[in-house]
């Protein structure tokens, strides 16, 4: 790493936990050569841009743009077929694609009543109609990935 980190067990572990508000190892937090706080996201960065380093301000500018201009022509809101309610693209860290069931990053249509994502490829490939049909199950509609929604809230299956 080109960085300096904090050997494990390290006494300024908790002053330092305190003043980043630490949430969880690993954290990555990245700093000016002034040690003002450039961003405490830069261990998520290093996972979905695998080039983030230098953490500079123009560095996560130039991140931000690469993020924004790979969702361009994506539409807003998408209404996928093992999904009662309506996707809305979102910026997510991290989160598990409810489609597919793999981890994605970055962009996902995400359903903020049910917590429920899906992959930019998987939610687009159902709002095409490529994947299964929706069909009624006696409790509410029933996706064909296992989800039942009562109209307010989905459950797995």
């Amino acid at each position: 790493m080109p960085w300096l980190a904090l050997p494990f067990g390290d006494e300024r572990k908790e002053s330092l936990s305190r003043t980043f508000k630490v949430r969880g190892i690993p954290m990555l937090v990245a700093l000016d050569p002034k040690g003002r706080t450039v961003t405490t996201e830069a261990e998520n960065l290093l996972c979905t841009t695998g080039d983030a380093y230098p953490f500079t301000k123009e560095r996560l500018k130039e991140i931000e743009a690469q993020q924004e201009e790979m969702a361009k022509g994506w539409p807003e809101k998408v209404k996928a077929a093992v999904h009662v309610h309506e996707l809305v693209l979102t910026r997510r860290e991290q989160y598990f694609c409810d489609g597919c069931e793999e981890q994605g990053q970055v962009w996902s249509f995400y359903c903020g009543k049910c917590d429920f994502d899906l992959h930019p490829k998987c939610a687009l490939e159902e709002a095409r109609g490529t994947k299964g049909d929706t069909e009624e199950d006696g409790e509410g509609k029933k996706g064909e990935e296992g989800w039942v929604c009562d109209g307010e809230v989905c459950t797995k299956a």
